[in-house]
């Protein structure tokens, strides 16, 4: 079944013990799959005969810190379960559960395949996109004691925010620069997002999945109506948030380019639809306030991945990032002029990615 580190061969012992016992199958191979930037870990079973003919095994990281995190504050994610029932039972695509091994922190999921909303043509993508869309008013219809599921106790909150800019002040500005932020740059930043905070608390906040991207969208085949249909993974992080969190994290996404014009269609379209139908002057302004503190931990990450743990997988998305910060923060400095400062960086960060072809032609900062 392959070798591989420690780790790996402890997980592989662990699937050939417990996949036959629960599951009453022997698994004829195991994979191990890429993971994200994150901790938790993946394998593909394959299996000789019957239905279905593959599963993902999902190990939860046995340290729940997160591989990154701001100064003195993170939201550690609960375990897969009970959301994941809790959303299938409401009618959401999740994938399917085949186990749920809680005290080997194991999940054996429906393998809904590699094609994501990534890897479509211009045509299926805006059919997908506006699919996408209608599960955002879906998930923030729903409801329940936290007490039962853990997700409606996780808030996005200022502490939150507040990471977002401590990442962008010591992660971006260093990683990118060679130089720690100036005082100048850290009073623009924190009056910034001072604003952005001020604004977002006036803001309701419904279920949100929290990473509501392209990739961890899947296409899965739908016989009955002879399409491919979005199923939703990596959903254990969900918490309540602003409206317009999950529609920032679909249209303004590193990794997929989509036209302005069609954004601003899809949240014309899809706002209405929200339980709480903000106004769309409102709707417009948290949008560009969630996209820049977003924004700026999206590319914070890279740059960190990169500089503190020599994964540069993405980071070629970067240049992506800073062009949707600019025009974010560009639309919000009409209302808050403090975010100018912001955005009087981005040009010298731009030159900086632009004057390298990998990360590895910089030092790697801390």
């Amino acid at each position: 079944m392959g070798e591989g580190n420690d780790v790996e061969r402890s997980d592989r012992a662990k699937l050939a013990s417990l996949v036959p016992t629960h599951l009453g199958r022997q698994p004829e191979s195991i994979d191990s799959l890429m993971a994200g930037l994150g901790t938790r870990r993946f394998y593909r079973i394959h299996f000789a005969s019957g239905e279905p003919s593959t599963l993902i095994a999902r190990f939860e990281a046995e340290d729940p810190t997160p591989a990154v995190q701001g100064p003195d504050f993170w939201l550690p994610e609960p375990a897969l379960e009970p959301l994941r029932s809790f959303l299938e039972r409401e009618g959401l695509p999740v994938t399917r559960s085949h186990a749920h091994l809680a005290e080997s922190g194991l999940d054996l999921l429906e393998d809904v395949g590699d094609r994501t909303l990534l890897r479509t043509d211009a045509e299926e993508r805006r059919r997908l996109y506006r699919e996408a869309c209608e599960i955002v008013p879906a998930l923030q219809s729903l409801s329940a004691p936290a007490e039962t599921i853990p997700a409606f106790g996780r808030v996005f909150d200022r502490k939150l925010l507040t990471t977002k800019a401590w990442k962008w002040l010591h992660w971006t500005i260093p990683g990118l620069l060679g130089r720690d932020a100036l005082d100048a740059e850290k009073s623009a930043t924190d009056a910034a997002f001072e604003r952005i905070a001020a604004l977002l608390d006036e803001a309701p906040r419904r279920l949100s999945h929290r990473d509501f991207k392209a990739e961890n969208l899947h296409l899965v085949s739908d016989p009955d109506r002879n399409v491919e249909r979005l199923v939703m993974i990596d959903i254990q992080g969900a918490f309540l948030a602003p409206p317009e969190y999950d529609l920032v994290c679909l249209l303004y996404d590193l990794q997929v380019d989509l036209a302005e014009d069609f954004v601003q269609n899809c949240l014309r379209e899809t706002m209405p639809r929200l339980p709480d139908a903000p106004a769309p002057e409102i709707s417009g302004l948290r949008f560009d306030a969630l996209a820049t503190a977003r924004l700026c931990k999206d590319i914070s990450h890279l740059v960190h991945a990169a500089r503190t743990r020599g994964d540069s997988r993405r980071w070629h998305e970067i240049p992506r990032g800073l062009s949707l910060l600019e025009r974010a923060a560009g639309r919000l400095a009409h209302t808050f002029p403090e975010i100018r400062a912001l955005i009087s960086v981005i040009p010298a960060l731009t030159a900086a990615i632009g004057s390298s072809d990998s990360p590895s032609e910089r030092g790697r900062g801390e």
